[in-house]
């Protein structure tokens, strides 16, 4: 494998309309990964999002920049967040998510 490139596909995610569907048809083996609007994690930091045994997990943690290929990748400081119902979780999304909508599904 080269350096930087990714051993999954990823397809962009260009609306929030397309968001919604997606994060209500998860299934366990998909992401999606969203580029973050947390005041406290580094760059907004990422939001990260799967579906595990019925629950949606969420984690979030900082964006940063590595120095040698200097493109964003996954930083610390993780925090997790766990929902039963897809409604919930989207409330909770809204005010993380960066605009204009940065987002992919993998």
């Amino acid at each position: 494998m080269k350096h930087g490139r990714s051993i999954y596909a990823e397809r962009r995610i260009l609306d929030t309309a397309l968001l919604k569907r997606f994060i209500r048809g998860l299934d366990e083996d998909e992401g999606i990964r969203v580029e973050g609007n947390v005041p406290d994690l580094a760059n907004g930091g990422y939001v990260f999002l799967g579906f595990y045994r019925g629950s949606y997990c969420v984690n979030l943690c900082d964006r940063v920049r590595d120095k040698q290929s200097q493109k964003y990748t996954v930083g610390s400081n993780d925090r997790w967040f766990y929902f039963e119902e897809a409604s919930a979780l989207w409330k909770f999304l809204q005010p993380l998510i960066r605009k204009p909508l940065r987002a992919w599904l993998y």
